[in-house]
């Protein structure tokens, strides 16, 4: 389905099981259990869970992708971001960031982090064109 609209809105419960979905079909990304969605979603109260709706030609929506950040002391920092692979460069990643971006903003943070692959080449490249700069390496920190 090719996307006519992006609707960035944040999540609920009943987005959990589409979130893990698009979650888990990305090797790279940090997998969660389910209690830690819910628990991000329905109870804590500094973390940001949005998802991106599309819609296609024919009216019909469904998720295609999500966003977690936090903002703490004039820091935002993006837990997770994810896009689902049929809707991949088509907007949707960046209708999330300006999203989580914009949010911060809002909530006072002056700093954004986030954590990538040194492999992620694709990744490492959108997060350039928000203006993200590499400040650090983490050696063996990730197990996978």
């Amino acid at each position: 389905m090719k996307a006519i609209s992006v609707n960035v809105r944040l999540a609920n419960s009943k987005d959990i099981d589409r979130i893990v979905e698009i979650e888990r079909s990305w090797l790279h990304l940090s997998h969660w259990s389910l209690d830690a969605y819910h628990r991000l979603i329905e109870e804590d109260t500094f973390t940001r869970s949005m998802v991106a709706e599309i819609e296609d030609t024919e009216r019909k929506s469904e998720i295609a992708g999500f966003v977690i950040f936090h903002v703490v002391d004039h820091i935002s920092e993006i837990y997770n971001i994810a896009v689902d692979s049929n809707h991949a460069r088509h907007g949707v990643g960046t209708a999330l960031m300006h999203q989580a971006l914009e949010w911060s903003r809002a909530e006072g943070a002056r700093k954004l982090m986030l954590e990538v692959r040194k492999s992620n080449s694709a990744a490492i490249t959108f997060y350039k064109r928000f203006g993200f700069n590499i400040s650090g390496e983490r050696h063996n920190y990730y197990s996978n």
